[in-house]
Protein backbone atom coordinates (compact mmCIF):
# COMPACT_ATOMS: atom_id res chain seq x y z
CA UNK A 1 0.00 0.00 0.00
CA UNK A 2 1.23 3.37 -0.84
CA UNK A 3 0.85 6.29 1.60
CA UNK A 4 1.13 10.01 1.34
CA UNK A 5 0.48 12.40 4.13
CA UNK A 6 0.56 16.72 3.52
CA UNK A 7 0.90 19.30 6.27
CA UNK A 8 -0.34 22.16 5.34
CA UNK A 9 -1.22 24.95 7.79
CA UNK A 10 -2.93 28.02 6.21
CA UNK A 11 -2.67 30.96 8.80
CA UNK A 12 -3.66 34.90 8.25
CA UNK A 13 -7.82 35.45 10.27
CA UNK A 14 -7.65 38.16 11.10
CA UNK A 15 -9.47 38.91 14.51
CA UNK A 16 -13.25 37.26 14.67
CA UNK A 17 -12.98 36.15 11.18
CA UNK A 18 -13.97 32.67 10.50
CA UNK A 19 -14.64 32.56 7.20
CA UNK A 20 -11.93 30.90 5.23
CA UNK A 21 -12.81 31.98 1.27
CA UNK A 22 -11.82 36.00 2.70
CA UNK A 23 -8.66 34.26 4.05
CA UNK A 24 -8.37 32.29 0.99
CA UNK A 25 -8.81 35.31 -1.29
CA UNK A 26 -5.88 37.18 0.69
CA UNK A 27 -3.48 34.55 -0.04
CA UNK A 28 -0.67 34.60 -3.05
CA UNK A 29 -1.32 32.90 -6.47
CA UNK A 30 1.48 30.60 -5.37
CA UNK A 31 0.07 29.65 -2.09
CA UNK A 32 -3.19 29.30 -3.47
CA UNK A 33 -1.91 26.77 -6.44
CA UNK A 34 -0.42 24.74 -3.18
CA UNK A 35 -3.57 24.07 -1.61
CA UNK A 36 -5.17 23.16 -4.84
CA UNK A 37 -2.06 21.16 -5.72
CA UNK A 38 -2.00 19.35 -2.44
CA UNK A 39 -5.89 19.66 -0.98
CA UNK A 40 -8.07 19.50 -3.51
CA UNK A 41 -6.48 17.50 -6.01
CA UNK A 42 -5.68 14.36 -4.38
CA UNK A 43 -9.28 14.14 -3.65
CA UNK A 44 -10.43 15.20 -7.03
CA UNK A 45 -8.32 12.39 -8.98
CA UNK A 46 -9.80 9.83 -6.55
CA UNK A 47 -13.21 10.40 -6.73
CA UNK A 48 -12.59 10.99 -10.74
CA UNK A 49 -10.68 7.21 -11.15
CA UNK A 50 -12.23 5.10 -9.58
CA UNK A 51 -10.35 1.97 -10.87
CA UNK A 52 -6.88 3.39 -9.58
CA UNK A 53 -8.32 2.51 -6.38
CA UNK A 54 -7.35 5.35 -4.40
CA UNK A 55 -8.73 6.81 -1.54
CA UNK A 56 -8.19 10.53 0.15
CA UNK A 57 -8.65 11.53 3.71
CA UNK A 58 -8.77 15.39 4.33
CA UNK A 59 -8.49 16.29 7.85
CA UNK A 60 -8.90 19.91 8.33
CA UNK A 61 -8.12 20.99 11.69
CA UNK A 62 -9.46 24.57 13.00
CA UNK A 63 -7.26 26.49 15.19
CA UNK A 64 -8.14 29.90 17.39
CA UNK A 65 -6.20 32.71 19.04
CA UNK A 66 -6.76 32.76 22.90
CA UNK A 67 -9.32 35.22 23.85
CA UNK A 68 -8.05 37.42 26.28
CA UNK A 69 -11.29 39.64 27.03
CA UNK A 70 -11.37 40.82 30.32
CA UNK A 71 -14.47 39.54 32.89
CA UNK A 72 -14.56 36.55 31.02
CA UNK A 73 -14.02 33.25 33.06
CA UNK A 74 -12.14 30.89 31.61
CA UNK A 75 -14.69 28.54 30.67
CA UNK A 76 -16.58 31.42 28.89
CA UNK A 77 -12.82 31.99 27.06
CA UNK A 78 -12.58 28.29 26.05
CA UNK A 79 -16.31 28.18 24.51
CA UNK A 80 -15.20 30.97 22.63
CA UNK A 81 -12.00 29.57 21.36
CA UNK A 82 -13.70 26.56 20.48
CA UNK A 83 -16.41 27.99 18.56
CA UNK A 84 -13.78 30.01 16.64
CA UNK A 85 -11.57 27.15 15.70
CA UNK A 86 -14.95 25.00 14.99
CA UNK A 87 -16.50 27.76 12.56
CA UNK A 88 -13.13 27.97 10.48
CA UNK A 89 -13.03 24.18 10.19
CA UNK A 90 -16.50 23.95 8.82
CA UNK A 91 -15.71 26.71 7.08
CA UNK A 92 -12.65 25.49 5.03
CA UNK A 93 -14.76 21.49 5.04
CA UNK A 94 -17.17 23.45 2.97
CA UNK A 95 -14.74 25.63 0.80
CA UNK A 96 -12.44 22.45 -0.31
CA UNK A 97 -15.60 20.45 -1.01
CA UNK A 98 -17.00 23.30 -3.20
CA UNK A 99 -13.90 23.14 -5.01
CA UNK A 100 -13.95 19.31 -5.50
CA UNK A 101 -17.27 19.74 -6.78
CA UNK A 102 -16.34 22.36 -9.26
CA UNK A 103 -13.18 20.65 -10.43
CA UNK A 104 -15.41 16.90 -10.73
CA UNK A 105 -18.18 19.19 -12.74
CA UNK A 106 -15.43 21.04 -14.90
CA UNK A 107 -14.13 17.46 -15.62
CA UNK A 108 -17.18 16.07 -17.18
CA UNK A 109 -17.79 13.96 -13.89
CA UNK A 110 -21.01 13.89 -11.95
CA UNK A 111 -19.94 15.29 -8.29
CA UNK A 112 -21.55 13.88 -5.20
CA UNK A 113 -24.16 15.54 -3.71
CA UNK A 114 -21.88 15.59 -0.17
CA UNK A 115 -18.87 14.87 1.30
CA UNK A 116 -21.13 11.49 3.22
CA UNK A 117 -21.81 10.19 -0.66
CA UNK A 118 -18.27 10.72 -2.09
CA UNK A 119 -16.68 7.31 -3.14
CA UNK A 120 -13.16 7.70 -2.72
CA UNK A 121 -12.43 10.71 -0.36
CA UNK A 122 -13.22 11.88 2.66
CA UNK A 123 -13.15 15.57 4.80
CA UNK A 124 -13.31 15.46 8.28
CA UNK A 125 -13.42 19.28 9.89
CA UNK A 126 -11.69 19.06 13.49
CA UNK A 127 -12.47 22.05 16.05
CA UNK A 128 -8.94 22.31 18.21
CA UNK A 129 -9.42 25.61 20.11
CA UNK A 130 -6.48 27.49 21.37
CA UNK A 131 -4.75 23.81 22.43
CA UNK A 132 -1.90 24.16 19.78
CA UNK A 133 -0.90 27.49 19.52
CA UNK A 134 2.19 28.50 17.93
CA UNK A 135 2.23 31.58 19.56
CA UNK A 136 1.57 31.04 23.28
CA UNK A 137 2.10 34.42 24.24
CA UNK A 138 1.51 36.91 20.82
CA UNK A 139 3.43 40.06 21.05
CA UNK A 140 1.75 41.51 17.74
CA UNK A 141 -1.48 40.73 15.65
CA UNK A 142 0.87 38.89 13.15
CA UNK A 143 2.07 36.33 16.04
CA UNK A 144 -2.17 36.35 16.72
CA UNK A 145 -2.58 35.56 12.98
CA UNK A 146 -0.74 32.93 13.25
CA UNK A 147 -2.71 31.31 16.04
CA UNK A 148 -6.14 31.68 14.06
CA UNK A 149 -5.20 29.11 11.27
CA UNK A 150 -6.80 26.11 9.52
CA UNK A 151 -4.18 22.90 8.64
CA UNK A 152 -5.17 20.53 6.13
CA UNK A 153 -4.12 16.94 6.69
CA UNK A 154 -4.25 15.12 3.51
CA UNK A 155 -4.15 11.35 3.74
CA UNK A 156 -3.66 9.48 0.12
CA UNK A 157 -4.23 5.56 0.10
CA UNK A 158 -3.46 2.94 -2.74
CA UNK A 159 -3.19 -0.50 -2.31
Amino acid sequence: MAKATTDLPVDGFVAQEVAFSQLFDRLSPGFKNAIRENVTEPAVNAEKIPSNNQFCLITVLGHSDRVDTAGLTSEQRRAQELEASDKRAISAFQWVFDQITAALTAAGETPPPGVKDATNFEIVPIPCGAANLLNVVPTSEAQRQENRRVQFVVSTFTP
